[in-house]
C-alpha cells in the first residue's frame, strides 16, 4: 500500500473522532490505515496483565469504520511505558500522517501520563493533524 495513515486511539470519544475523520480522509485519497493502541505498562514490579477484550475490543471497532467505508486498514497493539514515545517509534516507519484526537483516556489519566497528544505534536517529525472532538 502506498499512502498510509497512523491513527492511534484508545477508544475514547475523541480518539474515536480522529478514526472517522481519518476513514474518510483516507477515503477520498485513497490511503490506508494504521490505528495503533497503546496499552499503557508503567514500569513497576507488578507484573501487566494479559491484553484483555477491552484492548481488542478498540481495535476491532476501528477496523470495522474503515471496512464500512471500505478503507484498507491494519491493527497495532503495542505495550508501552510511554504512549508518546511508541506512537513516534511507530511514525518513523513510514506515515504520511499522523491523525489524533485532540485528547484521549479520562482526566486521571492525562494528570498522570500528560496530554498524548500535545507531546507527539510537539515532537514528530510526521506531519499530525489533530481532530476535534465530536461530542
Amino acid at each position: 500500500m502506498g499512502r498510509m495513515f497512523l491513527v492511534p486511539t484508545d477508544g475514547s470519544k475523541c480518539a474515536v473522532s480522529a478514526e472517522e475523520f481519518a476513514v474518510r480522509e483516507a477515503k477520498e485519497l485513497g490511503a490506508g490505515i494504521v490505528f495503533l493502541h497503546v496499552l499503557y505498562s508503567p514500569s513497576t514490579l507488578v507484573p501487566m496483565p494479559d491484553i484483555g477484550k477491552e484492548e481488542d475490543q478498540v481495535l476491532q471497532d476501528a477496523l470495522e469504520r474503515a471496512a464500512a467505508a471500505d478503507v484498507y486498514a491494519e491493527s497495532l497493539l503495542v505495550k508501552g511505558e510511554h504512549p508518546v514515545e511508541a506512537i513516534l517509534t511507530e511514525a518513523e516507519t513510514g506515515y504520511e500522517r499522523i491523525v489524533m484526537g485532540r485528547q484521549g483516556g479520562g482526566l486521571l489519566r492525562r494528570m498522570l501520563v500528560g496530554s498524548t497528544t500535545a507531546g507527539v505534536v510537539q515532537l514528530a517529525k510526521t506531519p499530525v493533524l489533530v481532530v476535534p472532538c465530536v461530542k
